[in-house]
């Protein structure tokens, strides 16, 4: 008995496919025939399927891809997820690096340079988390599309590949009016192209590896599987380099501690400074002990050795502790910094008459 589908496809379709596969004609010829005439190759082989289960009367099987399609949607979500986390930090510890080390002394100020090695830190836990993971699920997605080619040209994978098409778009602008900013407001014009460099880096690398991408095909396997690797080679030699230079910069995690533990030493002695000046503005007298303040830490926050207090003549006195680094630079651009201390015992001789100046952001801290 034979099958009989329900019929599918365009009449006239079925109607020249009958005729032609009479006639001798193969399918690779009808597909490119019909497709030359502006016929979509869905409705070319819905039509050819139908010509099949008519003259084999067996129906030809449907797959249910409803899991296997949210399960790709998954794994592209990861994908590019993970290559958005990791190209911005990439981006944002580049721009640090670049400001480290072409130093520009207008733009450059001793008062919140801890703040850089910060912002580096946040950028380099954002590479070290998305990057292998990005790495990983995309060697999943290849392996899957190598083992079941007809996921080239899934709609699932090409929506998700326009979206990370999109988001380095919007890194690309983003990254490029932040490069812009600092260059119409007069920094160096060497600070300005090597911003602009790493951009057009980052966002031409994503742009020429997933647009190139859609292009897949199964003819082109082999130089598919060598383009991947050879960009996942690059981009790890890329992202190895500047996380270890982020190292560099920044110090090992237990500099990082050390550096903070000094900043706060700074700030204690800013407030005490400062409560000093305002009994002086009060009372015209310095406090014979530091027990006198109220509110105010009295000792370190690491050791728990009381910070030392020295009465000199007039309104002067010292504030002395003891850091574990020293917080000068060369490349702050300014002189006479006050809160400025070599490693080791240090006094501050401040005039309780003049307000202390505020050390900022855990006191002047970028080694």
């Amino acid at each position: 008995m034979r099958y009989h589908s329900g019929v599918s496809g365009d009449p006239k379709i079925r109607e020249f496919i009958e005729r032609a596969k009479s006639g001798g004609a193969s399918e690779q010829s009808l597909v490119g025939i019909l497709s030359a005439r502006g016929w979509p190759e869905k409705e070319i082989y819905e039509a050819l399927a139908s010509h099949y289960e008519q003259t084999t009367g067996i129906e030809i099987p449907r797959r249910t891809s409803t899991a296997t399609a949210a399960k790709d949607a998954f794994f592209y979500l990861v994908t590019f997820s993970t290559l958005a986390t990791w190209t911005v930090g990439l981006g944002a510890l580049a721009f640090s690096l670049i400001d480290h080390w072409l130093v520009d002394p207008l733009f450059s100020t001793p008062y919140y340079r801890g703040g850089d090695t910060y912002s580096a830190a946040e950028s380099m836990a954002c590479v070290f988390v998305a990057f292998p993971i990005y790495l990983l699920v995309s060697r999943a997605v290849l392996r899957d599309e190598a083992i079941h080619s007809e996921k080239l040209s899934s709609p699932v994978r090409r929506w998700l590949t326009y979206m990370a098409l999109v988001i380095a778009a919007c890194v690309f602008i983003g990254d490029l009016i932040a490069a812009l900013t600092y260059f119409l407001r007069g920094e160096i014009t060497s600070r300005f192209l090597a911003k602009a460099f790493v951009v057009l880096l980052i966002s031409g690398g994503v742009f020429f590896y997933y647009f190139g991408g859609l292009k897949r095909s199964e003819a082109d396997k082999q130089s598919r599987t060598l383009r991947d690797r050879w960009m996942a080679g690059w981009t790890t030699v890329v992202v190895t380099v500047v996380m270890i230079l982020g190292f560099v910069y920044i110090g090992a995690p237990s500099t990082q501690r050390t550096l903070r533990a000094d900043g706060r030493r700074v700030q204690d002695l800013y407030q005490l400074a400062m409560k000093i000046a305002g009994k002086w503005t009060k009372q015209h007298n310095l406090p014979e002990h530091l027990d006198e303040l109220q509110g105010a830490a009295l000792a370190d926050p690491v050791t728990r050795a009381v910070y030392e207090y020295h009465v000199k003549q007039g309104s002067q006195y010292e504030l002395c502790a003891t850091f574990q680094l020293p917080n000068r630079r060369q490349d702050w651009g300014q002189q006479g910094n006050m809160w400025a201390h070599p490693a080791g015992r240090h006094c501050f001789l401040i005039d309780a008459s003049q307000f202390p100046e505020n050390p900022g952001f855990y006191g002047v801290y970028s080694y």
